[in-house]
Protein backbone atom coordinates (compact mmCIF):
# COMPACT_ATOMS: atom_id res chain seq x y z
CA UNK A 1 0.00 0.00 0.00
CA UNK A 2 3.12 2.30 0.32
CA UNK A 3 3.69 1.96 -3.03
CA UNK A 4 0.07 2.54 -4.32
CA UNK A 5 -0.82 5.78 -2.60
CA UNK A 6 1.57 7.64 -3.59
CA UNK A 7 0.80 6.94 -7.34
CA UNK A 8 -2.83 6.96 -6.70
CA UNK A 9 -2.80 10.36 -5.00
CA UNK A 10 0.11 11.79 -7.89
CA UNK A 11 -3.01 10.23 -10.61
CA UNK A 12 -5.82 11.64 -8.40
CA UNK A 13 -3.41 14.97 -8.52
CA UNK A 14 -3.17 14.71 -12.14
CA UNK A 15 -6.34 14.20 -13.29
CA UNK A 16 -7.96 17.19 -11.33
CA UNK A 17 -5.41 19.54 -12.60
CA UNK A 18 -6.04 18.15 -16.00
CA UNK A 19 -10.03 18.62 -15.31
CA UNK A 20 -9.07 22.18 -14.23
CA UNK A 21 -9.70 21.29 -10.65
CA UNK A 22 -6.67 21.17 -7.81
CA UNK A 23 -6.32 18.66 -5.03
CA UNK A 24 -6.54 19.02 -1.52
CA UNK A 25 -4.88 20.30 0.24
CA UNK A 26 -5.24 23.55 -2.33
CA UNK A 27 -8.83 22.63 -3.68
CA UNK A 28 -9.65 25.89 -2.58
CA UNK A 29 -7.41 27.75 -4.95
CA UNK A 30 -10.03 26.66 -7.94
CA UNK A 31 -12.62 28.47 -6.22
CA UNK A 32 -10.19 32.01 -6.19
CA UNK A 33 -8.86 31.53 -2.86
CA UNK A 34 -5.04 32.08 -1.78
CA UNK A 35 -2.76 31.47 0.62
CA UNK A 36 -1.78 33.94 3.34
CA UNK A 37 1.37 32.71 5.25
CA UNK A 38 1.83 34.62 8.62
CA UNK A 39 -1.18 36.67 8.37
CA UNK A 40 -2.23 39.85 10.74
CA UNK A 41 -6.15 39.87 10.34
CA UNK A 42 -6.19 43.68 11.78
CA UNK A 43 -4.06 44.99 9.03
CA UNK A 44 -5.21 42.31 6.65
CA UNK A 45 -1.25 42.04 5.84
CA UNK A 46 0.78 38.54 4.86
CA UNK A 47 4.18 38.04 4.98
CA UNK A 48 3.97 36.49 1.60
CA UNK A 49 0.37 35.19 -0.59
CA UNK A 50 0.52 32.19 -2.62
CA UNK A 51 -2.52 31.15 -5.43
CA UNK A 52 -2.23 28.01 -7.49
CA UNK A 53 -3.81 27.15 -11.29
CA UNK A 54 -3.78 24.14 -12.84
CA UNK A 55 -2.82 24.09 -16.14
CA UNK A 56 -4.80 22.51 -19.17
CA UNK A 57 -1.65 20.12 -19.30
CA UNK A 58 -2.36 19.05 -16.26
CA UNK A 59 0.30 21.01 -14.10
CA UNK A 60 -0.29 23.36 -11.32
CA UNK A 61 1.54 26.51 -11.14
CA UNK A 62 2.11 28.33 -8.04
CA UNK A 63 2.18 31.97 -7.84
CA UNK A 64 3.70 33.29 -4.53
CA UNK A 65 4.46 36.88 -3.43
CA UNK A 66 6.52 37.26 -0.30
CA UNK A 67 7.76 40.26 0.84
CA UNK A 68 11.29 40.66 1.07
CA UNK A 69 11.60 43.48 2.91
CA UNK A 70 9.59 45.62 4.37
CA UNK A 71 10.59 49.29 4.63
CA UNK A 72 10.87 49.97 1.63
CA UNK A 73 8.30 46.87 0.93
CA UNK A 74 10.19 44.69 -1.35
CA UNK A 75 8.34 42.17 -2.68
CA UNK A 76 9.16 39.70 -5.30
CA UNK A 77 6.56 37.58 -7.43
CA UNK A 78 7.76 34.01 -8.74
CA UNK A 79 5.27 31.40 -10.99
CA UNK A 80 7.04 27.31 -9.97
CA UNK A 81 5.22 24.49 -10.88
CA UNK A 82 3.98 22.22 -8.00
CA UNK A 83 2.85 18.88 -7.49
CA UNK A 84 0.70 17.33 -4.59
CA UNK A 85 2.55 14.10 -3.11
CA UNK A 86 0.73 12.20 -0.25
CA UNK A 87 -1.03 15.17 0.56
CA UNK A 88 1.76 17.73 0.49
CA UNK A 89 2.23 20.47 -1.94
CA UNK A 90 5.87 20.26 -3.37
CA UNK A 91 8.24 21.94 -6.07
CA UNK A 92 11.45 23.15 -6.54
CA UNK A 93 12.76 26.93 -7.03
CA UNK A 94 15.52 26.92 -9.43
CA UNK A 95 17.92 29.94 -10.20
CA UNK A 96 16.04 30.90 -13.28
CA UNK A 97 12.84 31.41 -11.47
CA UNK A 98 14.61 34.07 -9.10
CA UNK A 99 15.91 35.76 -12.87
CA UNK A 100 12.22 35.78 -13.95
CA UNK A 101 10.68 37.15 -10.77
CA UNK A 102 8.99 40.48 -10.41
CA UNK A 103 9.97 43.16 -7.99
CA UNK A 104 8.84 45.82 -6.70
CA UNK A 105 9.14 48.77 -4.47
CA UNK A 106 6.85 49.96 -2.51
CA UNK A 107 4.23 49.24 -4.94
CA UNK A 108 6.06 49.61 -8.22
CA UNK A 109 8.36 47.83 -10.54
CA UNK A 110 11.88 47.58 -10.29
CA UNK A 111 13.28 46.75 -13.99
CA UNK A 112 16.49 47.30 -15.67
CA UNK A 113 19.89 47.09 -13.90
CA UNK A 114 18.29 48.01 -10.33
CA UNK A 115 16.49 44.65 -10.43
CA UNK A 116 19.44 42.87 -11.82
CA UNK A 117 21.39 43.62 -8.70
CA UNK A 118 18.23 42.37 -6.44
CA UNK A 119 17.80 39.84 -7.76
CA UNK A 120 21.47 38.76 -7.61
CA UNK A 121 21.13 39.26 -3.83
CA UNK A 122 18.11 37.67 -3.60
CA UNK A 123 19.20 34.67 -5.14
CA UNK A 124 22.78 33.99 -3.61
CA UNK A 125 20.25 33.95 -0.15
CA UNK A 126 17.90 31.54 -1.68
CA UNK A 127 20.60 29.82 -3.47
CA UNK A 128 21.45 27.18 -0.76
CA UNK A 129 17.50 25.86 -1.72
CA UNK A 130 17.88 26.06 -5.17
CA UNK A 131 16.57 22.45 -7.05
CA UNK A 132 16.13 21.13 -3.58
CA UNK A 133 12.14 19.57 -3.05
CA UNK A 134 10.68 21.12 -0.90
CA UNK A 135 7.33 19.54 0.58
CA UNK A 136 4.52 21.42 2.49
CA UNK A 137 2.04 19.82 4.71
CA UNK A 138 -1.54 21.93 6.06
CA UNK A 139 -1.96 20.85 9.33
CA UNK A 140 -5.13 21.90 10.55
CA UNK A 141 -5.04 25.00 13.57
CA UNK A 142 -8.36 26.75 14.71
CA UNK A 143 -8.90 28.81 11.71
CA UNK A 144 -6.20 27.89 9.57
CA UNK A 145 -3.24 25.80 8.98
CA UNK A 146 0.43 25.23 10.31
CA UNK A 147 2.81 24.77 7.09
CA UNK A 148 5.25 22.28 8.02
CA UNK A 149 7.87 21.68 5.57
CA UNK A 150 10.97 20.12 4.26
CA UNK A 151 14.08 20.20 2.11
CA UNK A 152 14.35 17.20 0.53
CA UNK A 153 12.59 15.16 2.80
CA UNK A 154 14.44 16.73 5.79
CA UNK A 155 12.09 19.32 8.49
CA UNK A 156 12.64 23.03 7.76
CA UNK A 157 12.28 25.07 11.03
CA UNK A 158 9.82 27.25 10.55
CA UNK A 159 6.17 26.07 10.77
CA UNK A 160 4.04 29.80 9.63
CA UNK A 161 0.19 30.17 10.01
CA UNK A 162 -1.58 29.78 6.90
CA UNK A 163 -5.40 30.75 6.07
CA UNK A 164 -7.33 30.98 2.90
CA UNK A 165 -8.77 34.00 1.91
CA UNK A 166 -10.19 35.54 -1.46
CA UNK A 167 -8.68 38.24 -2.81
CA UNK A 168 -11.76 40.62 -2.02
CA UNK A 169 -10.84 40.41 1.13
CA UNK A 170 -8.45 43.02 0.70
CA UNK A 171 -5.16 41.33 2.18
CA UNK A 172 -1.87 42.11 0.72
CA UNK A 173 1.91 41.38 1.54
CA UNK A 174 2.93 43.71 3.97
CA UNK A 175 4.46 44.09 7.37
Amino acid sequence: MKILAPLAVALSAAAAAQAGQLPPPIAQAANGKIQCYQPNITTKSCQSLAGYRAEANGTIDNTAVVMIAPKPLITMETVTPVEVKNGQVCGKTHAQDIAAAKLTVDGKPVEGPQADAMRQRIGAAFAPMFDHEICTAYVADGDGFIARATDNGAPMSESPKVIWVSPSDGYKVGP
